[in-house]
């Protein structure tokens, strides 16, 4: 094995620039990489680029958003027949009820809302890695 294939990656898909800073500090102090999508379209690319740990997901972005991406990043999973299921984190500002249930039905694992604590996002991921 490499050192590459022993690297713990996140893929953060996120349009706020602030966010993303945010999100990669606090992912950058746990020791993972993260590459950063600005939006779902990017996001589900780079996806199928590399071999990802987790992914933190916002929700409302331009061109795709947080829920068409994780169904189609859930797709191709199914589509490769591995068994595979790479954790999503819902990480968005809409934290009623109705949205939980959307962002799990839609295939997501676990929810966040924003504003959050370091802390907080990081017991969210520790969760799945």
């Amino acid at each position: 094995m490499t050192g590459e294939e022993n690297i713990i990656r996140v893929l953060l898909v996120e349009d706020n620039e602030l966010n993303q800073k945010f999100a990669m500090a606090v992912v950058r102090k746990m020791g993972f990489a993260i590459d950063v999508a600005p939006n779902g379209k990017i996001g589900v690319e780079l996806f199928k680029s590399k071999n990802y740990h987790l992914v933190l997901m916002d929700i409302q972005m331009p061109e795709m958003n947080g829920i068409e991406a994780t169904m189609e990043i859930r797709r191709i999973e199914a589509e490769e027949g591995q068994g595979k299921h790479v954790p999503i984190i819902a990480v968005t500002a809409f934290a009623m009820e109705q949205d939980k249930r959307n962002c799990i039905n839609a295939g997501m694992d676990e929810f966040i809302a924003k504003p959050y604590k370091p802390f907080e996002l990081e017991q969210k991921i520790r969760m799945f890695l």
